[in-house]
């Protein structure tokens, strides 16, 4: 309630580290403009944060591509991140970009953040490493 609140108040709401989504329909008169911009109030913060979470990530491993030159980012879909490597370099990669994942985004972050790796040829052939 209060979320949906300040955001009327406002007319625009939150990410945790800032960034904002502005709801100009949010008092509309119209219940479905006015519900559809109280559910993104709601919304944005978690689902929000979340993605400035991976973007920070992504700041993280494109820091290291220099010396990862094998390491090649091909998409990114949602939550998730494809890359394309060498097979030997598998373990290497793995480690890298689950350490860039995992790190604590921000101090008052204190849940942790686990990053699952799979591996495969195509989408259709992938295998979850453990």
């Amino acid at each position: 309630m209060e979320t949906r609140n300040a955001a009327a108040r406002r007319r625009f709401t939150e990410t945790y580290l800032g960034r904002r989504r502005y709801l100009p329909s949010i008092t509309a008169k119209d219940w479905s403009k006015r519900s559809y911009a109280e559910r993104c109030a709601l919304n944005t913060p978690i689902q929000g944060t979340a993605a400035d979470i991976l973007k920070l990530a992504l700041g993280r491993i494109v820091m290291g591509l220099p010396d990862r030159p094998w390491l090649k980012p091909l998409l990114q879909i949602h939550d998730e991140l494809v890359f394309e490597i060498p097979e030997t370099k598998l373990e290497e990669a793995v480690v890298f970009v689950k350490t860039c994942m995992e790190a604590q985004p921000f101090p008052a972050m204190d849940v942790p953040i686990i990053a699952e790796a799979s591996y495969g040829h195509n989408f259709g052939a992938l295998e979850e490493l453990s």
